[in-house]
């Protein structure tokens, strides 16, 4: 039981370690971070009102697409949120990504990480084999 305590006691104190991979999403290398039981249930708050319905022109998906890529994509830019007529970054996602491949591309690499990841991994392994024999 004690080394139960002693493993969460080290964990929170090593701070974050962000684990990312990178999915292609309109013509772009979207780095996504696997968020945390915490984030995706603050996503759901963000997105819904105590009663169940939604607050805003955004769901819990868009507020994970944020989430999960704001270390690499200004989703606060200003100029951005006039362009898009938006008043929150959470509105942006199906904005920007207006083509529904591409928005489901980012939302199923946030919702689905490991799944996501192990496919772009198979994917890599696999394109590298095709390569070796080319090559030979």
């Amino acid at each position: 039981m004690n080394d139960k305590l002693e493993k969460y006691l080290s964990k929170g104190k090593a701070g974050r370690n962000d684990d990312t991979i990178t999915v292609p999403a309109d013509g772009e290398d979207w780095s996504v971070r696997r968020l945390t039981t915490i984030e995706v249930r603050r996503s759901y708050e963000l997105a819904y009102d105590d009663s169940g319905d939604p607050k805003d022109s955004y769901n819990e998906i868009d507020v994970m697409i944020v989430k999960a890529t704001e270390h690499d994509f200004d989703w606060n830019n200003k100029d951005l949120l006039l362009a898009f007529n938006c008043t929150s970054k959470y509105e942006l996602p199906p904005r920007i990504l207006d083509n529904p491949a591409d928005y489901s591309e980012l939302s199923k690499a946030v919702r689905n990480f490991q799944e996501t990841k192990d496919e772009l991994m198979k994917e890599a392994k696999n394109s590298s084999s095709k390569m070796e024999k080319q090559a030979g």
